[in-house]
């Protein structure tokens, strides 16, 4: 018998922005049914579109960079170029970890489902909403420095007119296209719709993988509150029948194993990405740093704007990732305080020796880490800062 009615609700609740994002990616899975013949075909369209149109900027994008002489220019092409290839190999991670990603909803989905009090519930929906405010920040920030990069820095640096005294239009990303005239009409005009419909799907892969992200672990964060209130509720005085603390003791037991092996999942699934996302844009926040610094001396103020606008998004979504895991860890730490605090000696005969195997469990690392290699918590983003600093002071000295 089904103990919350609105679960299905509640999931949509919850998701909807990131399984917005992701069905337009053709990455979100079906978790609760299989799909059609033809959903199939349609998710495989949608794969292929996304795949070409990011690579209709890195191939001509990569050609370019190749037979460009010019350091300065080649140096500003750099961020693109990284911004692409870290945007395809994470939308990779997305679609061939769809099996995790499905098992991680069903793995929501069934505890919404069989959430057994209001109290519990308005718990998880609580935690849930901390999750859509980061997906929807992370959303406005992505998208708005997207075409800000896209739209208003091409036109920022405005018509180029070369010595023979013909007139370049700029593009949002540079592209090499041999022979191929890029500057007369509508070729133009194609090439930089399909650079920024580009731009539209790199954005959406972050955006998505921020999701993904801040649904899973600001659900286990639901889940760990839930844990504290069953171990504070194990030790009351209304449960101190036998049979009564038995049947609380292995639901705890039961709840936190459940929690763990969520997490242990999610970490599988996103741990890649997530180094990837965290390595990437540290590179590319210093580099852009120097490319404000350039572009201040030649007091070109849109170009700065543009710069400083993908900068902050950057750093926004880099912090949403820590702050993600920090909530985690917060949350973990408050179970491992509670698991010591218990009343045991309220407990009746020998039950208060099973609080011994509770309290090494709850003291155990509960974390998020990306690529096994960092945690995802403030101190990591700090380290992060501090390291595109450093990097960036570096560029600066080696460019005077």
């Amino acid at each position: 018998m089904l103990r919350n009615e609105h679960y299905k609700d509640d999931m949509i609740y919850i998701t909807r922005l990131t399984r917005n994002v992701l069905s337009l990616l053709g990455a979100w899975p079906a978790y609760n049914r299989e799909r059609t013949t033809g959903e199939k075909a349609w998710r495989y369209f949608r794969i292929a579109i996304s795949y070409i149109l990011l690579y209709c900027v890195l191939i001509p994008g990569g050609l370019f960079w190749i037979i460009e002489k010019r350091p300065r220019v080649r140096v500003q092409t750099i961020p693109l170029l990284f911004y692409g290839f870290m945007a395809s190999g994470k939308y990779g991670n997305l679609v061939f970890r769809e099996s995790n990603i499905k098992r991680c909803l069903k793995h929501i989905e069934e505890d919404w489902r069989f959430v057994n009090s209001v109290e519990a519930r308005d718990m998880m929906i609580e935690s849930a909403k901390t999750g859509r405010r980061l997906v929807t920040l992370c959303a406005v920030f992505m998208y708005g420095s997207g075409l800000s990069f896209r739209s208003i820095l091409p036109f920022a640096k405005g018509k180029i007119v070369t010595a023979q005294n013909i007139t370049i239009k700029p593009l949002p990303c540079p592209a090499y296209f041999f022979s191929f005239d890029i500057q007369a009409s509508p070729a133009y005009e194609l090439i930089f719709a399909i650079q920024c419909l580009s731009g539209v799907v790199t954005y959406s892969i972050t955006v998505a993988l921020c999701g993904l992200a801040a649904v899973f672990v600001m659900h286990a964060c639901g889940q760990l509150k839930i844990l504290v209130n069953l171990m504070r509720s194990l030790v009351e005085e209304q449960w101190q029948e036998k049979q009564e603390v038995d049947k609380k003791l292995a639901k705890m037991v039961e709840h936190q194993i459940r929690i763990r092996s969520f997490l242990k999942l999610v970490e599988n699934t996103l741990q890649q990405a997530c180094l990837l996302e965290l390595m990437g844009c540290t590179m590319i926040v210093c580099l852009l740093g120097y490319f404000i610094i350039m572009e201040w001396e030649n007091s070109n103020t849109l170009a700065i704007y543009s710069y400083f606008v993908t900068v902050t998004s950057l750093m926004i979504n880099m912090f949403m990732f820590c702050y993600t895991g920090e909530q985690l860890t917060v949350e973990a730490e408050r179970v491992a305080s509670t698991s010591c605090e218990l009343e045991w000696y309220r407990l009746p005969d020998k039950k208060a020796r099973a609080i011994v195997l509770v309290i090494i469990m709850s003291n155990m690392p509960t974390k998020i880490t990306a690529g096994k290699i960092m945690d995802l918590s403030f101190k990591t983003y700090g380290d992060v800062v501090k390291t595109a600093v450093t990097y960036f002071n570096m560029l600066v000295k080696v460019a005077d």
